[in-house]
């Protein structure tokens, strides 16, 4: 299984409190993913031939494929949420399987990838959370919203599912080397030219503010918008000033708004960008 060729959408089947005497459920397979939270009692578990012995607290993950025996010791409260992780055009259509349903040959088109099966991650059956309390709640968080059945309560709950499989993936996936050096982030730079536009603006403070060097600022700029800080300030500059010729303002106001020296730096400025001095663009509106 490649984790990248599947469509992480959590789909909540079911979800509910388990609150039972003691009790066993015997043999069966799953076409989905159980999380399994142990609120209250002792349970003893059973997953492909290994048995797990789970006591309040613990929080276990079963997964598609997973032949399995629950046995409840003692008086025993678990929440327990039923779901596709991965997306699946039949989900609406699978089932949480019975004791005895073994075989599911006949249901393979529902059947949810098994992140067993994955060389990035190796999930256990049995968690160890790095943040067990956070995990914990994300589950109990999810049983309320879905047990809502409204749409929002679904969505949300499903989101829920979403962060919890994140959580997840952040502890037992393998290290990732990026394909690519993230870019530093500049998407700040349009609104800080917009507020400061009739301003000095300087190319030190921008680069401070990224965090990089000048030189380095004027290269990755470049990269991102493929012209210098000064092309990209001098081009939002010559559109505003055609906004504000169209609206009416002066010459000599639009100079002074657009952040140029004079009205000589200014239509010098514009003709050049243009083709047409300010003056001849107001006429030939």
């Amino acid at each position: 299984m490649i984790l990248e060729d599947y469509t992480i959408a959590p789909y909540i089947r079911m979800a509910d409190y388990a609150m039972r005497p003691p009790f066993f459920i015997d043999q069966r397979n799953l076409l989905d993913y159980i999380i399994f939270y142990v609120q209250e009692g002792q349970f003893e578990i059973q997953v492909n031939g290994h048995t797990h012995a789970l006591k309040k607290g613990d929080l276990c993950l079963l997964q598609p494929g997973d032949v399995h025996t629950i046995r409840g010791i003692n008086t025993t409260i678990n929440p327990f949420v039923h779901l596709d992780f991965f997306y699946n055009v039949h989900r609406s259509s699978s089932f949480v399987t019975l004791q005895g349903q073994l075989d599911m040959t006949p249901y393979a088109s529902y059947m949810q990838p098994r992140m067993h099966d994955c060389e990035t991650i190796r999930i256990p059956f049995k968690l160890e959370p790095t943040l067990p309390n956070k995990m914990k709640d994300l589950v109990l968080k999810m049983i309320d919203s879905w047990q809502m059945q409204t749409y929002m309560g679904i969505m949300e709950a499903n989101q829920l599912a979403h962060e919890w499989l994140m959580e997840l993936f952040k502890q037992y996936m393998k290290p990732q080397t990026a394909s690519r050096p993230p870019k530093p982030f500049l998407n700040w730079i349009t609104s800080y030219f917009a507020y400061n536009i009739s301003e000095p603006i300087n190319v030190d403070d921008m680069a401070k503010r990224a965090g990089l060097s000048p030189s380095r600022f004027n290269v990755v700029f470049k990269e991102q918008f493929q012209m210098t800080p000064y092309q990209y300030l001098l081009k939002l500059r010559i559109e505003h000033s055609q906004e504000l010729l169209t609206e009416g303002i002066s010459i000599q106001k639009v100079s002074q708004y657009c952040g140029f020296t004079d009205v000589h730096h200014f239509s010098k400025t514009f003709k050049n960008a243009l083709g047409i001095t300010p003056g001849a663009f107001r006429k030939s509106l």
